[in-house]
């Protein structure tokens, strides 16, 4: 079979979902249109910094930038272990029922009430018993995402110093654009002309001179010595102060315009791309050749079965918990119509599932393996945890590169290796960036439920945010890979994060008296996946030589803080009227005045 029929098949199926079944579910469901725009909290709590109301087509570019990063690469590369086919289907079905109904969902409910946190608003929906617990599960999600995203720039940095020319100018290019549209400018003309000075950027960081330059190899410099030698810290450090100082700014002066810029560079890729696979189909190229099993058989020994982990290897592409803090944290408080929710929340996610499809056949064809046998080489050799998370990532660079190739063939394979390193990146340091905003958020909200006045000091939570993801990923672990002391969990925890979210969903929709089913089967489904994953990795966590407490504390509030809220639903859905707040016909949550 070709990868080009899979393609064809995988992008009818996400336009059908989009088309009909998003339309179902923003109209029906969610009742999308119902909600006044001037009550919206970009408008009613505008403040220019967090609070901007703003045009579709630039926030759908943050969205959709923030919320995919590198997950729907990284965890569709990883989990083709298991063999394409199982992969591609939990992708395409995941993305249309579960993950954008959930990201659509956590976006109009926040939206509808004044741009508060998905954890902060089941204090009403459900029970304040659990919202510091969920907030804090929230915090510590975040804080290995910070962690760990840091690690992964920096080590690409270090890996393919030629991408890192192109990713820093990005950012006084977006402050410029950012200042552009703030005086009537067209994001298409600017952010045209940015991601040309970047692709420019890329082939001057492909010359030897440039690439040896930022690998800090200067000669008999010790200075520049010292630097290669701990490059990554390095790195690690830069990435932490411009998380701190873009966390603080206004969004329309760095985070939209980078974030569209980011989006443009993808759709462009993208674009090339399928034109590639396009001109492939039409020249019998032998790169359309499926070179991995549709079902793996021969899995390296390491590897955990494939039911639940591929359902919790693969996140963002088909359901992720991050999704939540990202459509409930900076998305909601930035929508300018409601009538907008649907293509940014529900489009978002299935545009996000067509990537993770991009890569999926990327990695499974003979454009990124010369043939099956180099393919078992990378994939049943060894499992993720025994290698470089950054190797599974090589068959995306090379195997999008190689399609690219047919669609601009003038252009060298290692330049345009480069330009897809670039987006991988760029996404990456998006999600790090918005992350350390949200992290900011939630970290307000806290201060607010618990009276720790200096949390609401939005430079204060800032940098708390930033210091203690540095603190975890320059302390917990030698050269900078402290986030990884948490990561094992990280992919049970993410999917838990999203089963609470569809708790508080369907609770919140039963409360209203709207259709419940759309949220409560994704519930039921996704409980038993992350239930059976969560009690197996705890299994494994407690019956080791040397126990990780840390590990079993983090994941077993998780699992303790689901059975709570799914009780708490379970009382709200069997008619228990909540003597907290109240939901009325649109969402609005009214909190219920203490006697």
């Amino acid at each position: 079979m070709q990868i080009s029929l899979l393609a064809l098949f995988s992008a009818l199926a996400l336009w059908l979902g989009y088309r009909f079944y998003g339309k179902w579910i923003s109209t029906r469901v969610f009742g999308i249109g119902e909600f006044e725009d001037k009550a919206l909290p970009s408008i009613q709590k505008q403040n220019g910094v967090d609070y901007v109301p703003t045009e579709r087509s630039i926030l759908f570019g943050h969205h959709y930038v923030t919320i995919a990063g590198a997950g729907p690469i990284v965890g569709p590369a990883v989990a083709v272990t298991w063999g394409w086919l199982p992969a591609l289907l939990w992708v395409v079905i995941g993305s249309i029922f579960i993950g954008a109904v959930h990201d659509l969902g956590s976006l109009v409910l926040s939206a509808r009430n004044q741009g508060r946190s998905i954890g902060d608003l089941c204090a009403e929906i459900l029970s304040p018993r659990v919202r510091s617990l969920f907030l804090i599960f929230i915090m510590l999600a975040l804080w290995v995402v910070l962690a760990v995203f840091a690690f992964v720039i920096a080590s690409l940095f270090v890996d393919r110093p030629e991408s890192i020319l192109a990713v820093w100018i990005e950012i006084p290019l977006a402050l410029l654009v950012g200042w552009k549209l703030l005086r009537g400018g067209s994001m298409a003309v600017w952010g045209g002309l940015a991601l040309i000075v970047m692709y420019i950027c890329i082939g001057i960081g492909s010359t030897d001179p440039v690439r040896a330059f930022m690998a800090f190899e200067w000669g008999d410099s010790s200075l520049g010595e010292g630097l290669k030698e701990n490059a990554r810290l390095f790195w690690l450090f830069v990435l932490f102060i411009y998380a701190w100082i873009a966390s603080s700014m206004p969004v329309q002066k760095l985070l939209q315009p980078r974030d569209a810029i980011n989006s443009h560079q993808l759709f462009v890729a993208i674009g090339a791309l399928v034109v590639g696979l396009f001109v492939a189909t039409l020249t019998g190229s032998s790169e359309l050749e499926i070179v991995a099993p549709a079902i793996n058989e021969n899995l390296p020994a390491q590897a955990p079965p494939l039911f639940p982990f591929l359902f919790i290897t693969i996140a963002c592409g088909a359901i992720s918990g991050f999704h939540c803090m990202v459509a409930s944290g900076t998305t909601s408080k930035q929508l300018e119509s409601e009538s907008h929710a649907r293509s940014i929340g529900y489009g978002a996610m299935i545009l996000e599932g067509g990537l993770a499809v991009v890569v999926i056949l990327c990695c499974v064809s003979a454009a990124g393996f010369a043939d099956s046998g180099a393919w078992a080489a990378k994939y049943s050799s060894h499992w993720v945890g025994t290698d470089s998370l950054l190797d599974r990532l090589y068959g995306f660079i090379y195997g999008g590169a190689a399609f690219i190739q047919n669609a601009v063939p003038f252009l060298e394979i290692e330049f345009l290796a480069t330009v897809v390193t670039v987006v991988i990146i760029s996404f990456a340091a998006t999600t790090m960036d918005s992350a350390t905003r949200i992290q900011r958020y939630v970290l307000e909200e806290l201060g607010r439920s618990t009276g720790i006045t200096p949390l609401q000091n939005r430079h204060v939570s800032a940098a708390v945010a930033v210091v203690s993801a540095g603190a975890l990923a320059l302390l917990a672990g030698e050269g900078g890979t402290g986030g990884l002391v948490l990561w094992p969990i990280f992919g049970v925890t993410n999917q838990l994060l999203a089963s609470l979210t569809l708790v508080v969903l369907t609770t919140w929709q039963s409360r209203r008296g709207r259709p419940v089913l759309p949220t409560l089967i994704p519930l039921i489904v996704l409980t038993f996946i992350v239930g059976w994953a969560a009690v197996r990795q705890m299994n494994g966590l407690l019956s080791g030589d040397s126990i990780p407490w840390h590990q079993v504390g983090v994941l077993g509030l998780g699992m303790l803080l689901q059975v709570w809220m799914l009780a708490e639903g379970l009382l709200a859905l069997g008619g228990k009227k909540s003597a907290h707040g109240e939901v009325d016909a649109l969402g609005v949550v009214k909190t219920t005045p203490k006697p």
